[in-house]
């Protein structure tokens, strides 16, 4: 096992491959990966979630591109976390 921390949020994480030692962690990926979203799509995929976790996951699925397991159950979690001033604003 070899001990990093991520480059994104500086949290302590463990990895089995030296190659993977500079990777961000699962979160900071998957903040990453809601940020390139275009905020309609931001918009759909939470009100998705809003109805549950499943079609949360099939509306990441019809991202343009999009987001397939496991990276959808990452975004999932990280939008589990997002408090309500971390919602996408209308333009």
């Amino acid at each position: 096992m070899i001990d990093y921390r991520c480059s994104g949020c500086g949290q302590r994480y463990a990895a089995y491959l030296p190659e993977h030692a500079d990777d961000r962690c699962y979160l900071c990926a998957a903040k990453a990966t809601w940020e390139s979203l275009p905020p309609e799509t931001q918009r759909a995929i939470d009100a998705a979630i809003t109805r549950g976790a499943i079609p949360g996951l099939l509306a990441m699925r019809e991202a343009d591109p999009p987001i397939l397991l496991p990276q959808a159950m990452d975004v999932l979690q990280f939008r589990s976390y997002a408090g309500p001033g971390d919602a996408p604003v209308a333009e």
